[in-house]
């Protein structure tokens, strides 16, 4: 009798003890998740500091090359016209054999991709 009531008692206890470790571990995936959440945000933040800090540094470059060249009304529709013309003419002149010795397109940049938070759910 005695050995039911102990063997029932360490069966509660282990039952209870595996409960303890799994809430630990779940907790402590929480606050890993949490943490890369935050470090998610605070990297967001830094690039588009980042990208801010860049446009302000090149803007003075790109005033002094719209100065230098000034621009007549309708100048940059007709620009606009020109370069898609070229582009057009260099599309349709290109022919299969010159396909392949095209070079691969560089592969995009991580900020010039959408961001798609994945596995981020709440």
């Amino acid at each position: 009798m005695y050995f039911r009531f102990t063997a029932g008692l360490i069966l509660a206890v282990c039952v209870s003890m595996a409960g303890i470790w799994l809430e630990k571990q779940t907790l402590k995936l929480r606050r890993e998740v949490s943490s890369q959440h935050y470090q998610t945000d605070v990297l967001i933040e830094w690039i588009v500091r980042k990208r801010l800090e860049t446009q302000q540094l090149s803007a003075p470059l790109a005033r002094r090359i719209a100065q230098a060249e000034p621009e007549l009304p309708g100048r940059r529709a007709a620009q606009a016209a020109e370069q898609r013309h070229r582009r057009v003419e260099r599309q349709s002149s290109i022919t299969p054999s010159d396909t392949a010795r095209l070079p691969d397109p560089a592969p995009q940049l991580r900020f010039q991709r959408p961001w798609i938070p994945e596995g981020i759910a709440e």
